[in-house]
């Protein structure tokens, strides 16, 4: 069985329009849709719980590439060397793999994750990419203090490679799921094939053509917050925010489209008969959630808490002669993806992989359990930056930082938003999410020190 994996950086479960939804609160001119994914969804399987278990991009990746947790041990480093990971484990049982991307920091620095790869392509310049060097004059969109490391990601890099886009087949999701296609048509045949393509979009800079986001907010004429410093809110104004919102929402419209080609590409060489098709996100972003912006921050009660639109991710998959239309309730995470695509693939599980498989549930039988999905920052011991941890079931959903910061605890249910606090009046609930967390930190082989730390409630 071949294998085609789709990766979108930053984009918000709830912007698919599959889920049945729309973010919080975004008062746009139009709402967001996604028909193309939402043609995908119809005939595969959606995962309705799927969150982040390792922060962020990187974490995240190495999660997906090794089948276990990641931030019990580390942060944003490279694919460890002593890791047994996905394309290897293909590779030996006869998968020719490819790796297509724009994510810069797959490749940037050292970080490897083409490791294992037949071939590999890097779409360069997104973001604070380091790719071209041009002493000529470019503005910025807003004054500096409103943008997320301007100088370096901005201004002396990626804007200057932007400058002459002519229209959004320049974009960056555009080019690198052309590059997905032409590797299609080229190497379909191929008996078996892994074709992982890792997209940075929708993540910052929001730079839709301007069309895009005039539909969503038309007549805008402030500043354009297209890379927005990760902060409280009250730096931006209400009109920038929508705006803002209105630029992400472009983004999002620019990867289902050009997504959709990819899968009608995949449908036109008659694919869907013998290959398993995967999209799924990483993460999200909060936009005016909960009066942030950005992924993360530390305030005075403490790091930021992964609330719904950070922490949960999309996850849609179909496999030959699977299950269509359906939905599933798992607590998906990013360590399942490893299992599941050797599953797929017929090879043997590695010794310690901690993910689970969710093929059965591909194909329509039981599946799986799992708890708690956890998602954590990298754990460390201090008492003055101590990450926070968001724990859910899928309907409690507890943010912990340690005893010695103050908790958070929401009922899903009824508070999607996450707007009423209810730890105070519910020990038991918040005590049960905190024990399975304490068990996922033991199936992750936390050390002893950073189990220490975090083992009783403030």
């Amino acid at each position: 069985m071949n294998i085609i994996a789709i990766v979108s950086d930053t984009l918000r479960y709830d912007c698919l329009s599959c889920h049945g939804r729309q973010p919080y609160g975004w008062d746009l001119e139009h709402p967001l849709e996604t028909p193309h994914l939402d043609a995908f969804a119809r005939e595969a399987v959606i995962f309705d719980r799927g969150y982040q278990a390792s922060f962020p991009t990187i974490p995240t990746r190495t999660d997906m590439f090794t089948g276990k947790l990641t931030y019990p041990h580390r942060g944003w480093t490279p694919l460890p060397e002593d890791e047994t990971i996905l394309a290897e484990e293909l590779g030996k049982v006869g998968y020719q793999s490819m790796l297509i991307c724009d994510t810069p920091h797959l490749i940037r620095d050292g970080h490897r994750f083409d490791r294992g790869f037949t071939a590999w392509h890097w779409n360069r310049g997104q973001e604070g990419d380091r790719a071209i060097l041009a002493d000529l004059p470019v503005s910025l969109p807003a004054p500096a203090d409103k943008l997320r490391n301007p100088e370096q990601m901005l201004s002396a890099h990626y804007r200057w490679r932007t400058a002459n886009w002519k229209s959004e087949a320049d974009t960056f999701v555009a080019r690198t799921m052309r590059d997905a296609e032409e590797w299609l048509h080229r190497n379909h045949g191929l008996d078996p094939f892994f074709l992982y393509v890792d997209t940075f979009d929708p993540h910052e800079p929001w730079d839709p053509p301007e069309y895009l986001s005039d539909y969503f907010d038309p007549g805008y004429g402030g500043d354009v917050i297209d890379h927005p410093r990760y902060d409280y809110c009250d730096y931006l104004t209400e009109a920038e925010i929508r705006h803002t919102r209105a630029l992400y929402a472009g983004e999002v419209g620019l990867v289902d489209r050009w997504v959709g080609r990819l899968l009608q590409t995949i449908e036109h060489l008659g694919l869907y008969e013998n290959t398993a098709v995967i999209f799924m996100s990483d993460h999200g972003h909060m936009i005016g959630d909960h009066g942030r912006i950005g992924k993360s921050g530390f305030g005075p009660d403490g790091a930021w808490p992964y609330y719904e639109a950070t922490s949960h991710l999309a996850f849609i998959a179909r496999v030959p002669g699977g299950a269509r239309g359906e939905r599933s309730d798992y607590l998906f995470q990013p360590l399942d993806f490893m299992p599941t695509l050797l599953e797929l693939a017929g090879a043997p599980l590695p010794a310690g992989v901690q993910g689970q498989s969710v093929v059965p549930i591909l194909r329509g039988e039981s599946g799986p359990t799992r708890e708690v999905a956890v998602t954590s920052a990298a754990l460390n011991t201090s008492r003055d930056q101590a990450p926070c941890s968001s724990i859910t079931d899928g309907e409690w959903t507890l943010h912990y930082r340690g005893p010695h910061w103050p908790a958070e605890l929401y009922h899903l249910r009824e508070d999607p938003e996450q707007t009423r606090n209810l730890y105070a009046d519910n020990h038991d609930e918040a005590r049960r999410l905190h024990a399975a967390y304490l068990e996922t930190l033991a199936l992750g082989q936390t050390p002893d020190e950073k189990l220490a730390a975090r083992r009783q409630l403030p």
